[in-house]
């Protein structure tokens, strides 16, 4: 839909991601249940607001004057280190079919959170370091990484601005090899991967008629294996706006110019990518609460062959908000692969809301890895929250917080995406409903997501890969919490994911499945646990993969300081 670049810190930052339409929003990275990164998060929750759970999250009482606290300001920067234990008794500790064997996982997790909030920096970080060390089994002691940051800075008031981003975390490399519900156990299908950004963008006014806006975008992202491409993004965008003459028609001229670098990897050749679009956009408000938009434009770039290939583009929508509750947009564009589009629907009840989102667009990096704010259940909550708790930094607080205290991971996810060495077509359904009380609260969570190569072979011939590349995957989560009493919540999970591949989806496949029952509590003023018993069950295909079935008890504790 026509673009609205000038985002500051209202919402999540997404720039890298959404800005011009030529990355996808995409669901992505793998499953986590009941591991070192679903420890109960010492953070307050906003007082008075009517959202899911706000009853059971223990508030440890750490962050001084938090949103909680209405009789004082917040604190300029807020450090808080902590430690967390993990302990997990599985019988199958090597997720092995027919050698099942018990033993116990131990994680030490020491981490620390930082938020700014002064008046030229708003900004989070929160960086884990897990030590895994297992008592028996086949499987060698290891450290993982988990970094979720991204700020941005106000240079020169009210002109220059600068955002960034980081992230580091467990990424799955095959869909249809072997995958768990928690990176406590090796798999050899996972990779930590890092991705950074950082964003500089200016805007203003050109003598009081229109609005400016030009961005530079720059990421780069490590896979951390040695068969995943590292992928380097550098992009600039630009967008002029404004009115006419006619009090409810507005324009806008947006461009964009991209380059992407798939570093070599192996026997693949390194493969640069250029992309180049212009559009102009027309918007009329037939309603105060209704508009029409129409674009055209050109685009050029070379996914299908060895050249940059040229055609034009055009697309309508409409977006219509008959309430600060409700939100129904819808933009389609004719574009060099066929039709891409954006479509969101979403409504807050009293007790409950609904979101849905549906797109087709190129992919180029996976978006857990781009903070787009639409893959992981955080971002799912953190979008639900928007219009509740507007700060993007108490809203953080808020939703980690309550996603650890019903014991599921913050990057947990309905469905796994994988690293890819070349840009895909992606569409990406998302389906999210929840509903909440004083006591008890459900969330359901449904996505599907069909991606297929768009590039040329990588031996360089002008073709495109077959359509065997297609690679369809459909996953469900619901998940139930109820308060047993002002400290101490019940939660309940059950997730499950299929991931299949070709045309019939008959060539690779993949099921996995896992329930999750457990109770969280506070232990002291700064100190949190939780225990859990997850069972999990998966399936693939002869040719990729070994089923297991694996069951296992969780108990964690963490401390603040």
């Amino acid at each position: 839909m026509p673009m609205d670049m000038g985002t500051g810190m209202k919402t999540r930052p997404n720039w890298l991601a959404a800005t011009t339409g030529v990355l996808c929003y995409c669901v992505v990275g793998p499953v986590m249940g009941q591991d070192s990164g679903s420890l109960i998060t010492p953070i307050a929750s906003p007082s008075g607001e009517n959202v899911p759970g706000a009853a059971t999250v223990p508030n440890l009482g750490v962050q001084g004057a938090t949103a909680s606290d209405e009789t004082s300001a917040p604190r300029a920067w807020t450090i808080v280190p902590r430690i967390g234990l993990t302990e997990t008794l599985t019988d199958n500790i090597n997720l092995s079919s027919t050698n099942q064997q018990s033993g116990l996982i131990s994680e030490l997790s020491p981490g620390i959170r930082i938020d700014a909030r002064t008046a030229r920096l708003k900004m989070f970080l929160d960086y884990q370091l897990n030590g895994i060390f297992y008592s028996t089994g086949e499987n060698g002691n290891q450290t993982q990484s988990a970094l979720n940051a991204f700020g941005t800075l106000e240079a020169i008031d009210n002109w220059l601005f600068v955002d960034f981003s980081g992230q580091i975390s467990q990424q799955v490399i095959n869909p249809f090899g072997q995958q768990s519900a928690s990176n406590v156990y090796d798999t050899g299908n996972t990779t930590q991967t890092q991705t950074y950004a950082v964003s500089p963008y200016i805007r203003g006014q050109l003598g009081g008629s229109a609005d400016y806006f030009l961005r530079y975008n720059a990421a780069y992202t490590n896979s951390g294996s040695g068969d995943i491409s590292n992928v380097t993004l550098s992009q600039w965008l630009g967008q002029i706006r404004g009115n006419t003459r006619f009090q409810n028609l507005n324009w806008a001229i947006d461009g964009s110019q991209q380059n992407t670098n798939y570093s070599q990897v192996g026997f693949l050749p390194e493969q640069d990518y250029d992309d180049t679009r212009i559009r102009a956009v027309l918007s009329y408000r037939l309603f105060p609460d209704f508009r029409l938009s129409g674009s055209g434009g050109w685009e050029s770039n070379n996914y299908q062959s060895r050249d940059n290939e040229s055609q034009g583009t055009y697309g309508a929508g409409f977006d219509w908000t008959p309430t600060e509750r409700t939100q129904a947009t819808g933009f389609w564009e004719h574009r060099f692969f066929g039709t891409g589009w954006n479509v969101l629907l979403s409504h807050r009840f009293p007790l409950s809301a609904i979101r849905y989102t549906d797109t087709k667009e190129v992919s180029l990096i996976p978006n857990q890895l781009t903070n787009t704010g639409l893959g992981t259940v955080y971002d799912q909550y953190f979008q639900i929250f928007a219009s509740l708790i507007p700060d993007p930094v108490n809203r953080d607080t808020y939703v980690r917080n309550l996603l650890n205290n019903a014991g599921i991971a913050p990057n947990a996810q309905a469905i796994n995406n994988y690293l890819t060495n070349r840009p895909q077509v992606q569409r990406n359904q998302q389906l999210s409903l929840v509903f909440y009380g004083s006591r008890n609260s459900i969330t359901f969570l449904a996505a599907r997501s069909n991606s297929q190569p768009l590039t040329r072979a990588p031996n360089g011939l002008d073709s495109i890969v077959s359509e065997a590349g297609i690679v369809d995957q459909r996953g469900y989560t619901v998940s139930f919490s109820h308060r047993l009493t002002q400290l101490t919540g019940l939660n309940l999970l059950a997730s499950r994911q299929k991931n299949k591949s070709g045309l019939t989806g008959e060539i690779d496949n993949s099921t996995l499945t896992w329930y999750q029952v457990g109770i969280s509590t506070r232990l002291g003023a700064k100190t949190a646990g939780a225990l859990n018993a997850r069972h999990q069950d998966f399936n693939g295909s002869e040719l990729t993969t070994t089923p297991y079935k694996e069951n296992a008890l969780i108990a964690s504790v963490v401390m603040v300081f």
